[in-house]
């Protein structure tokens, strides 16, 4: 049985830019349809109304072919009815009406509208992105036998996807190779389970015990471990997790694993563990850049079918870039406030007031906001402290300014690497660990500091 809603679901994210189809348009016309069924390979589309039939009849059928077309449909036609005409379906109706409600009985632990689809990709993330299809695709061993995705490590801020990703490989799994048992737990789930068993370590029936600990986490095909930065001052779990780690690798089963940082950047960390994690792949996710967001702003937009103009797009993008879920969280401010005043979308002025609060809030903490205040202070570009140039001025500077990040902003020190022209966590930490000794008797090296941070409020 063909599955309707979800080729539906994928021609509507291509519909978006193909000549004639706006955002707005789309809104109106088209997140209305529904498909219901097929039909000598026709996909019978239902509208709300006659007049919603006719616009996408005249203007929109084209459009909805072409996107059909891009995702390899076999659909060789579409139809758009309204409710009087269903009864010449009745039949076709009730055999897709029975697959809807059977479709995936299977209970899943994953959030299905986090999907590899709908991940917007960028220069932040590819790399993330593509290891977490090739783990998904062929998990327990890479793509390329010369490569080794076991364990996967994704690490980086809050919001950035490390979330999404993860579901997006479960949900991958789960309907491709649904015989193989997935397990996600966060790592505080991990150790309430295990304190549990500690606590119940009793050979009675239903008991979760030791036993049952270790079926749990030892007997799956693939482990999704969340947040594992809180393992660090856990000893006795790390132990425990040191031989779940050994016994899924050794019988070839995929590991996949996420932090806030680097397996390097997890204080008390114990080495054997750190070296299982630093094993296979790592990567990491970064902070969007302006067209990411834009991309992200609108893919939103076409999943929940809601219409915003370019200017308001435009608008959250140059604003909010701390992380995707702030960005989205802002959007959906946005459509709540026009709702309030009985707009159909919102326009700038709405976006301004919804956000006012919320931009000024942002510009108070940035890693940009430092390195620029930083520029200022000694007079020199920004282009010259991330360049390679040592001259002791430039030099001063840049070392400053990754001491006031590293202080101010929770960031790994790789990422703050990556702002300094890619330079390596230990040249990071040198410059933080020099500042803060200086800072401590310097004069020149104090006054600066205090200055440049009196230049951030």
């Amino acid at each position: 049985m063909i599955d309707i809603k979800r080729i539906w679901q994928d021609a509507c994210q291509k519909i978006v830019g193909i000549e004639g189809v706006n955002a707005i348009s789309y809104s109106v016309w088209i997140a209305s349809l529904t498909p219901l069924c097929v039909k000598d390979n026709t996909l019978i589309l239902l509208a709300p109304s006659v007049n919603n039939k006719h616009v996408v009849n005249r203007s929109y059928k084209s459009a909805i072919q072409s996107a059909l077309e891009s995702i390899g449909s076999i659909f060789t036609d579409v139809r758009i009815i309204v409710d009087e005409e269903k009864d010449f379906y009745y039949k076709e109706i009730e055999e897709y009406t029975d697959n809807t409600v059977n479709y995936n009985e299977k209970e899943s632990q994953f959030i299905s509208r986090y999907t590899f689809d709908n991940f917007v990709v960028g220069e932040s993330n590819k790399l993330a992105f593509h290891a977490a299809q090739s783990v998904a695709k062929s998990p327990g061993v890479a793509e390329n036998t010369y490569l080794s995705f076991n364990p996967l490590f994704l690490y980086g801020g809050v919001g950035l996807g490390k979330t999404h990703l993860l579901h997006s490989i479960g949900n991958y799994v789960n309907e491709h190779m649904p015989h193989l048992k997935v397990l996600y737990t966060p790592t505080e789930k991990l150790t309430n389970d295990y304190v549990e068993a500690i606590s119940n370590n009793r050979n009675e029936k239903g008991v979760f015990n030791l036993h049952a600990f270790r079926e749990k986490y030892r007997t799956v095909d693939m482990l999704m471990l969340d947040d594992v930065q809180f393992l660090q001052k856990r000893t006795g779990l790390q132990e425990v997790v040191f031989h779940i780690f050994n016994d899924l690798y050794q019988n070839g089963k995929q590991i996949v694993l996420t932090s806030d940082r680097p397996p390097s950047e997890i204080s008390t960390l114990e080495d054997r563990l750190r070296s299982r994690f630093e094993g296979g792949l790592i990567a990491d996710i970064g902070a969007p850049n302006l067209e990411m967001r834009i991309a992200i702003i609108r893919k939103k937009m076409i999943l929940e079918k809601i219409a915003v103009n370019d200017d308001v797009v435009y608008y959250l993008a140059e604003r909010i870039d701390s992380n995707i879920r702030e960005l989205e969280g802002s959007l959906a401010k946005v459509i709540f406030y026009a709702k309030l005043k009985g707009l159909p979308y919102p326009d700038i002025d709405t976006a301004k007031e919804a956000l006012k609060n919320t931009v000024q809030k942002k510009h108070g903490v940035d890693s940009s906001d430092i390195i620029q205040a930083t520029c200022s202070y000694f007079n020199i570009s920004q282009s010259d402290i991330i360049s390679k140039k040592r001259t002791k001025d430039i030099a001063e500077a840049r070392m400053i300014a990754i001491y006031i990040i590293t202080e101010m902003l929770s960031l790994p020190l790789v990422t703050i690497g990556q702002m300094f022209g890619g330079r390596d966590y230990s040249t990071i930490i040198h410059s933080r660990d020099k500042i803060a000794s200086l800072a401590k008797d310097d004069p020149d090296t104090i006054r600066a500091i205090k200055d440049i941070k009196s230049m951030l409020n």
